[in-house]
């Protein structure tokens, strides 16, 4: 991170044009085995909308999924695909659904442009704990139990690399505690890195929305596009998923 820090200080642009390409590039410099800032924000991105499918029943049986494209430097969250049989507007037909998952539908407001979304927290890496990422609830006993749960997920996975020296054991147990409480403290004053406020600046640039179409009465495919910030009434273009797949 002494690289990182080192940039910021002496780049006036750099906040604004890095990309999280350059991101991971400097973070593997700095740490050989720091984990990427684009996988684990397009991982968690995915589980979160799959998990979240998996509980719920929608109007709209399709589901989000999350893409990034280096071609583009964007970061997409899109449904494939909806057919649409009613008499509604493409663009009236779109915004019904995307209502339809308010955390997703706020994020084009740009009153809520900086509100915390959930499907994109893999991003800010000082979060990340064992290729995941922590959910505390701000309640003190239920955390708790989560950071005693961590804990013992490590002396177990790590089982094999503790020895007869019971001072060194303790230290490698307190050391991931202290990382931990590091990230809860974080989570607890809803405090900011230099780092988190460089993120949060990238994802809205970057990020996009996009809900893919089948007119069934005109048997043509297009897609209704979002962008955050610029209200909830999309851009509507011919596309079919195919051109998309490959950028």
């Amino acid at each position: 991170m002494k690289i990182l820090i080192f940039l910021i200080i002496y780049s006036t642009n750099i906040i604004s044009n890095i990309t999280f390409e350059e991101l991971d590039y400097i973070r593997a410099i700095s740490k050989y085995d720091s984990q990427s800032i684009i996988a684990n924000g397009t991982n968690n991105c995915i589980n979160y909308f799959e998990n979240k499918h998996a509980r719920i029943k929608e109007k709209y049986h399709s589901n989000f999924f999350c893409k990034f494209s280096k071609t583009r430097n964007r970061f997409y969250v899109y449904m494939l695909a909806v057919d649409k049989k009613n008499a509604l507007s493409l663009k009236e037909f779109c915004k019904e659904i995307i209502k339809s998952w308010p955390e997703i539908s706020d994020h084009m407001e740009i009153k809520f442009i900086n509100n915390r979304r959930e499907y994109l927290d893999g991003f800010f890496v000082d979060n990340l704990f064992n290729n995941k990422v922590l959910s505390f609830s701000k309640n003190f006993k239920k955390d708790e139990l989560i950071i005693s749960n961590e804990i013992n997920n490590f002396i177990l996975e790590n089982r094999f690399n503790f020895g007869e020296d019971n001072q060194a054991n303790n230290n490698m147990i307190s050391k991931q505690r202290e990382k931990i409480n590091r990230i809860y403290k974080k989570f607890i004053s809803n405090s900011e890195t230099d780092l988190d406020n460089i993120i949060k600046s990238q994802l809205n640039k970057i990020v996009r929305y996009k809900i893919f179409i089948n007119d069934i009465k005109k048997f043509k495919s297009y897609s209704c596009n979002w962008e955050p910030g610029k209200g909830l009434v999309p851009y509507v273009k011919k596309e079919r998923f195919s051109e998309f797949e490959n950028i």
